[in-house]
């Protein structure tokens, strides 16, 4: 296992299209980070009620809360790490030589989520240190518990445990189509505008239950009156999903034939 990761991570290091991604994400997030420091729209942020963004806390929840972006490179890494490993044969060939599926398919699955939740956090958290530093971290009739760093901490912690559910259904994906494109596609169309899609037309009920799945588990603590209820029950959940698709993808994966 080990030696896998090791080579896993040496694979990480080398990648042009994952240096390549973390600079734009690093560049775009320093650009939106001082354009939303700009107060010449405040009237309009206390119209919409989102204050709160102005400030520390407020400001990382207001850009966990949008998942286009961790959906974006979730989908694209699907298929670069995964996807790429099937037509360049490396899994195939890991296997020839003896490596075992099990092995194989823990150090590919952890180290794609790995890199994808860097990815994020690093958008994240860039993304809202210019208001942090400007701002600070507010006040409570104003960011609610998201003035107090545990909570703040706490609330990062477990959206990107929720975050890493979502990203085991793109893994999943990745070992089923087994090609990059296939996955990319699949994923970002599925995950994203399928799940917005569907966001929007369901009832009420089914919005409530599709709270408590990979698509919507992360708005659980994604507010300003997150509590350390919401926290753990958010992360336990999302880890029971995580375990849960995980082995729904080793299944297919060792039932499959590998050409």
């Amino acid at each position: 296992m080990l030696s896998l990761l090791r080579s896993e991570w040496y694979q990480v290091r080398k990648s042009l299209s994952l240096k390549i991604t973390f600079g734009i994400v690093l560049a775009a997030s320093v650009m939106f980070g001082i354009k939303l420091t700009d107060t010449a729209n405040l009237s309009e942020y206390r119209k919409m009620n989102l204050v709160y963004t102005l400030y520390g806390g407020g400001a990382i929840c207001n850009h966990m809360s949008d998942g286009a972006m961790a959906l974006l490179l979730a989908s694209l890494f699907a298929g670069w790490m995964i996807g790429g490993s099937f037509e360049n044969r490396v899994i195939q060939e890991s296997i020839s030589y003896g490596k075992k599926r099990s092995t194989v398919y823990l150090a590919k699955m952890f180290m794609y989520s790995l890199v994808v939740t860097a990815l994020c956090l690093v958008y994240w958290c860039v993304t809202t240190l210019p208001t942090g530093i400007k701002y600070g971290l507010g006040t409570e009739d104003i960011c609610g518990n998201l003035c107090h760093l545990p909570y703040i901490i706490g609330m990062v912690a477990a959206g990107s445990i929720a975050y890493i559910s979502i990203f085991m259904v793109c893994g999943v994906i990745a070992f089923c189509a087994r090609k990059t494109g296939t996955t990319m596609g699949i994923c970002f169309v599925g995950i994203l505008v399928g799940g917005n899609l569907l966001a929007s037309f369901v009832s009420e009920k089914i919005a409530a239950i599709i709270h408590y799945t990979p698509l919507g588990l992360y708005y659980r603590v994604l507010k300003t009156d997150v509590t350390w209820y919401d926290i753990g029950q958010t992360a336990g959940i999302s880890l029971l999903w995580i375990i849960g698709l995980g082995a729904v993808g080793y299944y297919i994966f060792q039932k499959a034939e590998l050409k």
